[in-house]
């Protein structure tokens, strides 16, 4: 199951980059864990094509755009000590 799950995953992936062009393998899990998965659960193979294949292109975007928002990383304090080094 874990073998035809990554197949589903590396297709969507493929279809996914024609319009997010910077997009991960790591980024498509992330989202199916942290949002489909959050409620949902996956019992079969049905249910993970299910899941996969209906990844709406908007929806992962959205994701992304909040989770490069809320990185902790990115700070003032942060920019301000790459602007003062240089």
């Amino acid at each position: 199951m874990q073998e035809i799950i990554s197949k589903m995953l590396d297709l969507k992936l493929s279809e996914i980059k024609n319009e997010i062009k910077n997009i991960s393998h790591q980024d498509l899990y992330n989202y199916i864990v942290e949002v489909i998965l959050k409620n949902n659960k996956i019992r079969d193979v049905n249910d993970a094509a299910f899941y996969i294949m209906n990844i709406k292109v908007n929806k992962l975007y959205e994701y992304l755009n909040f989770k490069n928002i809320k990185d902790d990383s990115n700070t003032i304090e942060m920019d301000l000590k790459s602007i003062l080094e240089g």
